[in-house]
């Protein structure tokens, strides 16, 4: 007799979710604390770029992937979808600041889609089987 073993992926989803949410709070407040800015060097002259709303932005990703996170670990399957639009959101928000930091945004993107592709998996999981229709055209 074999023991059914629980399905512990929305467990390990949710502690990858509050992970990637923990180091964007951390890149958020560090951002936020000091006051530097990117410079790059242009043909007209220097460039100087300002990027506390970038760190405002984390904060608030971050803040967001922990809560959700937290509540997808505990077992909440009515939050799977938001989990989802979460985990994405902070995948779109890491590309676009790649070039600005680029291990923080792998690092963090890489824990967020690994968190994702397990909360996908489990909706797909979930769902019961639908009957298989033909193609329209006749076997051989």
């Amino acid at each position: 007799m074999t023991v059914r073993q629980p399905d512990r992926s929305l467990s390990l989803a949710g502690g990858l979710m509050a992970g990637a949410g923990g180091l964007d709070v951390l890149a958020g407040i560090s951002d936020l604390g000091d006051g530097v800015a990117y410079v790059s060097l242009h043909a007209d002259g220097l460039v100087f770029y300002d990027l506390t709303s970038w760190a405002w932005l984390h904060l608030a990703t971050g803040v967001l992937l922990v809560a959700t996170g937290l509540v997808i670990a505990i077992g909440r399957r009515r939050w799977v979808t938001t989990a989802l639009v979460i985990g994405v959101a902070a995948v779109v928000v890491h590309l676009f600041f790649a070039p600005y930091r680029p291990i923080e945004a792998l690092i963090v993107a890489g824990l967020a889609l690994a968190a994702v592709r397990l909360v996908v998996r489990h909706r797909r999981a979930g769902r019961p089987d639908a009957p298989v229709r033909p193609a329209g055209r006749p076997s051989r």
